[in-house]
């Protein structure tokens, strides 16, 4: 009998003592081992701040995130919503900021000789609203969007050129030249030749051929029409005759080149003529930039462009702008500093105010923690480049489930997110 209840009691003994070892030890663990907390909204808004753009200058918290960008950059790429009233009014208010930081030069995402045009048409600074203004409405098509240069058609959009002409800051064109800037070419051409005997003859064959290029154009806006305008209008022996009178002169011959390297961008559009428009902007930055190493050491370049061109990593199968400029700067022991934009809040040309956040869902309810930080009043700035930082450190992690890829690719590829306060399309400079 002694013998059964020594032995009951070992085996009620070793069955508590096992019971209770293993709840202390996952105990013990949980207290030592805290899991790396998930990306939320909650964290995110740790690292957002906020400004608003007064009548003379930036004001609030979020000024000071954009002194250290301009001060700290050697690049700095604004990735936009094209045609964004607020976005031109912040580019006005930032142009001194860098320019007194030792910005001389800016790049925009207009043509090599667009630029040179934005120049002629911006001299004096003074009159740039004016001589915008009758520009496009001298070139300006059927649509909206016909106009002979773009993303300058806006009053806001000349103000911030005129601030950068005003501080003498150089503006170089890397895209190919517009869709809707033909007419003006061919007119722009002709001041090549005003000088020579056959003038009038030559004047002739471009009123004739400006004609059959308008016919094209005006074929080109019918619902439905599927038709390859620019190879159309090169099949013309008008047009033709006319571009070879510039193709040997030194002045213009390169304004032909590019044109047709536009155009045939455009034409293949559908068939990876995307990879060829990359290549293009990056080569001629890297002309411009090469060009302004000649004179200075560290030239100080700002960009504006559309922010798919912006992102610091593989997008449409092409390596962009962002990423030329970031390898640029690692190379030269500098810093290029990556902005993107959203709007959350927009009134449309009816009036409406629309909230991207619902309108968009599907877009950005994987973003919503970024996205639902958005202020009507104010502009809201995030710092990604932290974020991220905080990522490699192990302080923070991304989502495991579908979230993941866009928020990853949203933090890699850019350095600050920007969101606007409630915004509208820029106010047309045009009769």
């Amino acid at each position: 009998m002694k013998s059964l209840i020594t032995l009951g009691t070992i085996v009620l003994l070793l069955f508590f003592s096992c019971k209770e070892k293993p709840v202390d030890t996952v105990a013990a663990k949980a207290e030592k081992i805290s899991p790396t907390p998930v990306i939320d909204a909650s964290y995110i808004a740790t690292k957002t701040a906020y400004f608003t753009v007064a009548d003379t200058a930036i004001v609030g918290e979020g000024r000071a995130i954009l002194e250290r960008i301009i001060s700290k950059s050697q690049f700095v790429m604004f990735g936009e919503r094209h045609g964004s009233k607020a976005t031109s009014q912040l580019i006005t208010k930032l142009i001194p900021m860098l320019h007194e930081a030792g910005f001389n030069h800016t790049a925009f995402e207009v043509g090599p000789y667009s630029a040179k045009k934005l120049v002629t048409l911006t001299t004096p600074p003074s009159a740039t609203v004016k001589n915008l203004k009758q520009f496009i409405t001298q070139y300006a098509l059927e649509e909206d969007h016909q106009i002979p240069i773009p993303f300058f058609d806006g009053l806001e959009d000349a103000y911030f050129l005129q601030a950068i002409r005003e501080r003498n800051m150089n503006i170089w064109g890397l895209d190919q030249e517009y869709y809707s800037s033909t007419l003006f070419f061919v007119d722009e051409l002709l001041t090549f030749v005003t000088d020579t005997p056959d003038y009038a003859i030559i004047k002739s064959e471009k009123e004739q051929a400006s004609k059959i290029i308008a016919s094209w154009y005006t074929k080109d806006n019918v619902p439905g029409a599927e038709i390859k305008l620019f190879e159309e209008i090169q099949k013309e022996p008008a047009v033709q005759q006319y571009l070879n009178r510039f193709r040997g002169n030194e002045n213009t011959k390169k304004i032909i080149k590019d044109l047709e390297i536009s155009w045939d961008i455009y034409t293949r559009w559908r068939e990876d003529s995307h990879a060829d428009r990359i290549s293009y902007m990056r080569n001629n930055f890297l002309t411009h930039y090469n060009k302004a190493l000649q004179a200075e050491s560290n030239p100080k370049v700002f960009l504006k462009f559309g922010n798919l061109h912006a992102s610091k990593i593989l997008t449409n199968g092409c390596y962009d702008l962002g990423d030329l400029v970031t390898q640029l700067a690692k190379e030269r022991g500098g810093k290029a500093t990556i902005i993107n934009t959203w709007h959350r809040f927009y009134t449309n040309e009816k009036g409406e105010e629309l909230d991207y956040l619902e309108k968009y869902a599907s877009y950005y309810k994987r973003l919503r923690d970024f996205m639902s930080l958005a202020k009507r009043d104010q502009w809201t700035i995030i710092d990604l480049e932290t974020i991220r930082s905080d990522i490699r450190e192990g302080r923070i992690r991304l989502p495991v489930n579908g979230d993941y890829h866009k928020m990853k690719s949203l933090i890699d590829g850019y350095d600050y997110q920007l969101i606007l306060p409630i915004d509208k399309r820029v106010t047309p400079n045009k009769n």
